[in-house]
Formats: structure tokens, C-alpha cells, sequence
């Protein structure tokens, strides 16, 4: 699979909608911190107010093809006897996906995806600094980005919210608000219809389980509370950022988030590991600790511990939130790690995305001036060679038809 640069996926976009007559206005939402301009679509004389949200994270391009699902969808559902609007933010984290599209523009693979990852400290992320206060935590600072969005939903106030997300590993799934939890058996029905394995296991330990690949949405206040619980009467808790756009809608939208994955397993293979699903979550742990080292080392460095270089703002986080990082891990992994028998898929799926998690934090640590950590070329070869073996990229149509059908879902129901 190879997907758009970012210019090319804007024009992309104009273009269908010349193609398909839609009456639609080109607005100015913002501007980014960089000063690239933030824009939105609307599009009149819809049958609901919806406001649909693309590259809520850098690092998530398959919204490229289900946005322009929902174009097409569009081109059937406008009428001129509705009277509702959409609005389409195609780009939001317009910064950060430039600086991620070089992996994605060439064919998606493991390796490139981690040479070229970008993805911010939560307090860097623009769906997650919508203002919040809850108790003693309060976070009143939006970014740019997220505050051109903010203007936006006061303006549609929306019936329908659905931001934009993706998975990199197997299973599908989607989060969504607790009204909308009737929908949740059909939404697992359209993975399934279309070929993609709905996601077991809770992919956040605090989001309730709704269907097989269908979860609540991760509130701000329930991320909170969890922290709270886990905390250590000597630790801090460790929530620096805002609330994201479901938190800030009005309590009626039925807000969604869909997380297709980029990936999946190639059939007839299955990754082995010599020993037990305990051995596995030992590595798996193993590898938290080693770039909680790393990092403790690397940011003794005042210099690097205060530079303002983008890249390195998650390894700091990451650093910064070792403790009740490696607490929660050990809590997420607690009942697996006391089995002694062979590694399921979903075990080995863990610690596959340990491993692009602990080989990002790497890379961004490098690619912003840090040192070069003889770990990272152990965890990036170890994850590239287990997915050379057993994965390969979701086909486009799969994404564009699966996408446009929960669309559809979400629509027809409200």
C-alpha cells in the first residue's frame, strides 16, 4: 500500500468533489503552529450535522481513504431539502503529517515507518488539548490546531462526530459514546463482512467492552481516575494534557473514533517464540526497562532535557512518566504473565507494538539530537523481521469499504 502526501491527498480531495458536483466552500479554520493553514469543507444541504476529523495524530494516514469515502457519500446524500451541514477537516495535525508523509508517500512498510515516525507528547497532540478540568487537574492552554477545531464544533454543533484514526497491527475496532453502544453488534458485523478481525482485548484497560472490537470511548475523566487508582503515594500523577474533541461535543453527539489497522497477519503464519506467554511478558517488560534506562541516561543531559526540537518531545514524556508507565504495563500484563503455556496472536501482537513503541521513542530521540542507543537497532531489527515474516498492508478497498460502511451505520441511525 502507498497513500497521498499531504498536498497531493488536499487536491485529491477538490478534485472529487468537482467530479462529483458537491456543493461545497473551501474554509479557513487556522492556522498551525508552523503557520500552515488548517482547512475544512463544507458541504450544504446535508440530512445530519456531522463533523468528520482526518489526522487527528500525524501518524495515522488511512484517513486519507475514508475521507474520501465520506466525500462520496456525500455526492449521494446531498439534497436540497436537507438542511444540515457537514464539515470535513481533511488535515488536522497539518505539521506533523508532513513530517510523517515520506514513510506512507512509498510503500508502507515496518522499517520506514519507524525511520520516519512522528508523534507528539500527548500535550503536543491536537485532539488531545481541548480545555479540562477535573478536580485538581486543569488544562486551559489549547494548541492552535486544536483551537481552530474547538471554534468549529461550537459553530456545527454536531449530531454525528467521527475522528479519523488507525491502528498499525491486526484488529479492527472502534470507541465510541456509551448512547451509541446499540450500534455496537453491526459495527463488529462490518469488520467481519469485510475481512478484518475485530480486536479481542481492550486496547485502554479503563474503556468498557460494548461488542468484539467495539469500546467506550476513552474519556479524559475515566484516563484520570485509572491514574488515580494506580498511583503511588510517592508519584505524581502523570496527566499533563487536555481533553479531546468527544470530551468537548455536547454529551447528545454520538461521537466515534475508527482505528482500522494498516496490517495484517499473513495467513498460514504464526510468529514462534521459544518459551511461554510468561517468558514473552518478561521480554515484553524487559524492553520497557531498557528504554527507561536509555532515556533516564540520555536526558542527563540538560541541554537535550530542555531542547524545544519537536522530535523529542515523546521521548521526554516518555521519560518523564517512567514510573506509572512501566506500573501500568506491568498492571495491563499482570494475567497474562502468570501462564506457562505457548504465546497466543494476541500475546505476540503486544509485544509487537512494544516494539514499535520502544523503537519510535528511539528514533525520534535520534532524529532530535540524542544519542544513538545500541538498543534501538536490536529492537527496530527484531520487529522489522518479525513483520517482514507475518504481516502484510490491509488492502485499500478494504479500508475505503469498511470505512464507508460504519459511515453509513452511524448516519442512518442517529
Amino acid at each position: 500500500m502507498k497513500l497521498l502526501a499531504i498536498d497531493d491527498f488536499i487536491t485529491r480531495l477538490h478534485d472529487l468533489i468537482r467530479d462529483l458536483g458537491i456543493e461545497a466552500d473551501v474554509l479557513l479554520l487556522g492556522t498551525s503552529r508552523s503557520g500552515q493553514i488548517i482547512e475544512g469543507l463544507k458541504m450544504a444541504h446535508m440530512p445530519r450535522q456531522a463533523v468528520f476529523l482526518g489526522f487527528p495524530h500525524p501518524n495515522e494516514p488511512l484517513g486519507e481513504l475514508i475521507m474520501e469515502s465520506i466525500v462520496q457519500e456525500a455526492a449521494i446524500r446531498q439534497s436540497p431539502k436537507n438542511q444540515a451541514d457537514w464539515y470535513l477537516v481533511p488535515v488536522w495535525d497539518v505539521d506533523g503529517a508532513r513530517i510523517n508523509q515520506s514513510w506512507w508517500s512509498h510503500t508502507i512498510s515496518i522499517a520506514r515507518m519507524i525511520d520516519h515516525w512522528y508523534r507528539p507528547a500527548p500535550s503536543q497532540q491536537v485532539e488531545w488539548t481541548f480545555p479540562l478540568h477535573d478536580q485538581d487537574i486543569r488544562f486551559d492552554h489549547p494548541l492552535p490546531e486544536t483551537e481552530a477545531v474547538r471554534r468549529l464544533l461550537d459553530l456545527a454543533r454536531p449530531e454525528l462526530l467521527v475522528s479519523l484514526h488507525n491502528g498499525v497491527f491486526p484488529g479492527a475496532y472502534a470507541l465510541m459514546s456509551p448512547h451509541g453502544s446499540r450500534l455496537a453488534p453491526k459495527i463488529r458485523e462490518v469488520f467481519r463482512t469485510h475481512g478484518l478481525n475485530p480486536l479481542r482485548n481492550r486496547p485502554i484497560p479503563y474503556v468498557e467492552t460494548l461488542a468484539e472490537g467495539v469500546f467506550g470511548l476513552p474519556y479524559a475523566h475515566l484516563e484520570i481516575d485509572y491514574l488515580r487508582r494506580l498511583n503511588q503515594p510517592d508519584w505524581p500523577i502523570d496527566y499533563d494534557n487536555g481533553g479531546a474533541s468527544f470530551d468537548y461535543v455536547d454529551a447528545s453527539c454520538l461521537s466515534l473514533v475508527m482505528e482500522l489497522p494498516l496490517f495484517e497477519w499473513i495467513e498460514g503464519t504464526m510468529p514462534v517464540f521459544p518459551g511461554s506467554r510468561s517468558d514473552l511478558i518478561a521480554r515484553q517488560i524487559a524492553w520497557w526497562e531498557s528504554l527507561e534506562q536509555d532515556l533516564t541516561n540520555a536526558f542527563a543531559d540538560p541541554d537535550l532535557l530542555q531542547s524545544d526540537h519537536p522530535l523529542l518531545s515523546s521521548p521526554r514524556y516518555f521519560y518523564r512518566r517512567r514510573q506509572s508507565d512501566l506500573a501500568t504495563i506491568k498492571h495491563r500484563l499482570a494475567d497474562a504473565a502468570t501462564h506457562d503455556d505457548p504465546p497466543e496472536k494476541t500475546d505476540l501482537q503486544s509485544y509487537m507494538a512494544t516494539l514499535l513503541t520502544v523503537s519510535t521513542q528511539y528514533s525520534q530521540l535520534l532524529r532530535g539530537g540524542g544519542p544513538d542507543m545500541p538498543m534501538a537497532r536490536c529492537s527496530r531489527l527484531e520487529l522489522d523481521t518479525l513483520a517482514n515474516a507475518h504481516l502484510r498492508t490491509v488492502k485499500a478497498r478494504t479500508v475505503i469499504s469498511t470505512g464507508r460502511d460504519i459511515i453509513r451505520l452511524l448516519l442512518d441511525d442517529i
